[in-house]
């Protein structure tokens, strides 16, 4: 059986998004330049494009500088934020007051401690799943101990039964 996607004329797959859309031509005319990772003919970022991208990220004090080494044309994911003791201790604060805190108390918090919202909007969504998982395991404790509990109280039935 032969292949679905056969190269066609222009290296382009039969099935190709630039084809249904009929633009095979005009990404070509305006000088559109596709991201395809997979590409292995796609040209790689600019060393220029690098440097910048590298400076904005060692700019922000709340984010690291290193990168793992990965293939060439992905560029990886977004440094981990680091969280010092005391920006993790007024998140914690809020946390006890309000586990779901709006967008200008976000705004607020990232102002004072030197974050971006969106990183404090993730702490607060992985901290909400931290408690979650920790209700659950309590609730899973309490759960095993009630059946040890009652398996216990089952033998000893079982042998005041036999001894009567």
């Amino acid at each position: 059986m032969a292949s679905a996607v056969v190269p066609a004329a222009g290296n382009l797959p039969v099935f190709s998004i630039e084809r249904i859309l009929g633009l095979e031509g005009k990404l070509a005319e305006r000088g559109v330049k596709l991201h395809r990772p997979w590409d292995q003919t796609a040209e790689v970022q600019s060393d220029e494009e690098n440097k910048s991208c590298q400076q904005r990220h060692d700019q922000h004090p709340s984010r690291l500088s290193f990168h793992s080494p990965t293939s060439s044309w992905y560029g990886g994911r977004r440094p981990r934020t680091a969280f010092t003791d005391s920006q993790v201790n007024v998140l914690e604060a809020v946390f006890q007051v309000n586990r779901y805190p709006g967008i200008q108390l976000r705004e607020h918090l990232a102002g004072r401690l030197d974050l971006d919202e969106d990183r404090i909007q993730i702490w607060f969504q992985n901290r909400r799943a931290k408690l979650r998982r920790s209700l659950r395991e309590s609730r899973l404790r309490m759960v095993q101990s009630a059946v040890a509990h009652l398996g216990m109280k089952v033998r000893e039935d079982l042998q005041v039964d036999v001894e009567e």
